[in-house]
């Protein structure tokens, strides 16, 4: 996957950024990672899910303990005002997972003000903090939509942008010609068509799809046969643990 082009463009603006924003809440410790479009070496693969927390992770974190790997989940900071939404956070928390910001409410970025754009980065990790002391590092913009302009807060915040090389499309409804088993034939026709000595590859999933879900177990295992490690997009970004 080449995305040299697009990475250099998000890189040169954000180094125009500034840092002009002061959270109450604590700050990452890692290093700024402008955009997260692919793993930093070969051979990796880290699965994301989105607009969590949801009842599935009990089923989500059970198999990826059963595969001992480990993944990174964007949650959507309006729901952890509802405790059972918390409780299920803390599901993922507790067993190592990687948490990350989703933003408030799920709006388009490209739609609203850079003011909105960054109170909606502000009140999630308020809340992540807050509920489950997590520090996140980096925002899934909802949809992936984002452009220069609009990522410009996100970066004054300090904050990466991370988006995926490979979409599963689990968010499609179920049909005769779609459902868990195209969600796994997608995932492994890509993997048949490339190289762990050359490839790796942020997959972007969905935690409340039962599309996904249903083959969640047969996804890890097809990564696993075609020789990449399953990593959290920390370890895809810095090449730790690999």
């Amino acid at each position: 996957m080449k995305t040299s082009v697009f990475l250099t463009v998000f890189s040169s603006v954000f180094l125009m950024a500034s840092n002009a924003v002061a959270e109450q809440y604590p700050k990452p410790e890692q290093r700024m990672v402008p955009l997260a479009l692919e793993c930093r070496s070969p051979g990796v693969i880290a699965l994301t899910f989105d607009d969590g927390p949801s009842a599935n992770y009990p089923q989500i974190i059970d198999t990826f303990e059963y595969h001992n790997a480990k993944a990174t989940f964007f949650m959507v900071g309006s729901k952890l005002e509802k405790q059972h939404h918390i409780d299920e956070a803390m599901l993922a928390v507790n067993a190592g997972h990687q948490i990350e910001n989703h933003s408030w409410d799920h709006p388009d970025f490209t739609t609203i003000s850079n003011a909105q754009i960054t109170s909606q980065v502000d009140k999630t990790n308020e809340i992540l903090w807050t509920t489950l002391g997590v520090v996140p590092r980096f925002v899934r913009p909802p949809y992936g939509r984002i452009d220069v302009p609009k990522a410009m807060p996100i970066w004054d915040m300090d904050y990466g942008i991370a988006l995926w090389n490979i979409d599963s499309e689990d968010y499609r409804k179920t049909s005769l010609l779609w459902g868990p088993g195209k969600v796994l034939d997608k995932i492994n026709g890509i993997l048949n068509t490339s190289s762990p000595s050359e490839d790796s590859f942020i997959i972007l999933l969905h935690d409340a799809s039962d599309t996904s879900i249903e083959k969640l177990g047969d996804i890890l295992t097809t990564i696993k046969e075609h020789g990449y490690s399953i990593v959290t997009l920390d370890e895809c970004v810095d090449n730790k643990g690999l």
